[in-house]
């Protein structure tokens, strides 16, 4: 379970960061159809401040630097990491530096490589949440490890910064049915 969380970390940061990149340069585009539908288009300088969060979490991963992982989260007790499993839950801070010191503990640095054929998000005042679909590939001790992944998360602008106030994870366990 630890194994699927860490990774599943790994693989959120990389596939939110492609979905911020893709909003940031289908702006223009948005605009016209932001017209059509009256759905307002995303914020490019908001996008770019979300981008700027999962960038640092994802160097703080990969770097193991605990302290600048647990900034890009919001230091309340409803804070919520969620995998899986029903036992995969870590609500509040304390939790979450826990959880992610085992997940330290878990997988080989810098060799993750992640493709998503689906992802989405969106943001209104200071609320926004994402969501992705991915398969990915990392190893463990030299190994290489393939898996699929459900993507989702909430962020929120916390002091003036936005930061993650949800983090949802999940994998295919078992193998699919023919």
């Amino acid at each position: 379970m630890k194994i699927r969380l860490i990774l599943s970390c790994f693989v959120f940061f990389v596939i939110t960061l492609c979905s911020c990149q893709s909003q940031l340069s289908g702006a223009r585009e948005a605009e016209g159809q932001a017209a059509a539908t009256g759905k307002p288009q995303a914020d490019p300088k908001v996008v770019l401040e979300i981008r700027l969060v999962l960038e640092k979490h994802d160097k703080a991963l990969g770097e193991k630097n605990l302290d600048a992982v647990m900034e890009t989260f919001v230091p309340g007790a409803n804070t919520v990491i969620l995998g899986t499993g029903n036992a995969e839950r870590y609500v509040g801070v304390d939790n979450i530096r826990n959880a992610y010191t085992e997940i330290f503990k878990d997988y080989d640095p810098n060799t993750l490589d992640v493709s998503c054929d689906w992802k989405t998000g969106e943001h209104l005042g200071d609320l926004a949440w994402l969501a992705a679909t991915c398969q990915a590939k990392d190893s463990l001790k030299n190994k290489e490890r393939k898996y699929g992944l459900n993507v989702s998360a909430a962020l929120v602008k916390y002091a003036g910064q936005w930061r993650f106030t949800m983090l949802h994870m999940s994998n295919l366990t078992c193998p699919p049915t023919p």
